[in-house]
């Protein structure tokens, strides 16, 4: 869809279902909320509690589909200099800023002492809870299969880094992960509200949605939806439900 057919077809779900007393909606509120609808579904496609099919990102080749487009590969040899290591045999590895998920990750061993070298291991990852308890017992230490990432983001230098632990020395990380996705905006916002500021994640020029036609009425839907709760008088136990499936 366009940024015309998004907001022309936003205005007739909207007005077919408002009362006349809700507000007429500008272009950057649509905006607003069809990025806010196209993260929410995004993120529900990963929780399958959030959405009616009960099914996650790899049960379903209809959601594997829409969130194509969001599906990148990246690679890194660069290891970080930093002091802040959890563990002596751990290193930093700078990943995407704009990464959202990681759903496929792995090390390359550099070791010619180990007949591991040159080999893939498989990430796992690990929240500091799981970390501070595993860590000092040997046998759920990371291994020859696998490796440890734990997710470290520098406030200072504005970087996304990971933090990866292996009882060997680690040359390489590649990963496949899921974009965050791109704002939708109706409207070039600098010229058509001159002197407000109005920017969406940082983006002011009119963009439509970057994710496949077959989610496009589904985010137009859910995104009337958001406005509804907002704007009509009486619905905090609609807005309670839907911020539900928030995270």
């Amino acid at each position: 869809m366009t940024t015309t057919e998004f907001s022309n077809e936003f205005d007739i779900l909207y007005n077919s279902i408002a009362t006349n007393a809700a507000p007429n909606i500008d272009l950057y509120e649509k905006s607003v909320y069809l990025t806010k609808a196209q993260l929410e579904l995004v993120k529900n496609y990963f929780n399958p509690l959030g959405n009616k099919y009960q099914s996650g990102f790899e049960n379903s080749s209809k959601r594997r589909d829409d969130l194509k487009e969001l599906i990148k590969n990246h690679k890194s040899t660069i290891i970080l200099t930093s002091s802040d290591n959890i563990s002596s045999s751990s290193k930093f590895f700078k990943i995407p800023n704009d990464t959202f998920l990681i759903i496929q990750e792995q090390v390359k061993v550099n070791d010619t002492t180990s007949c591991a070298n040159g080999k893939y291991l498989k990430v796992i990852p690990k929240t500091y809870d799981e970390y501070n308890t595993q860590v000092n017992n040997p046998f759920k230490n990371p291994n020859d299969k696998i490796a440890w990432r734990l997710d470290y983001y520098t406030q200072q230098a504005g970087n996304k880094n990971v933090e990866l632990i292996s009882k060997y020395n680690i040359s390489e990380y590649k990963l496949r992960y899921i974009a965050y996705p791109s704002p939708i905006i109706l409207t070039n916002l600098s010229t058509s509200f001159v002197g407000e500021g109005l920017s969406i994640d940082g983006i002011t020029s009119a963009q439509t949605c970057k994710l496949s036609e077959s989610i496009h009425r589904e985010i137009l839907d859910r995104a009337v939806e958001l406005a509804l709760a907002d704007y009509r008088q009486g619905n905090l136990q609609l807005k309670a439900q839907m911020n539900q499936r928030n995270e």
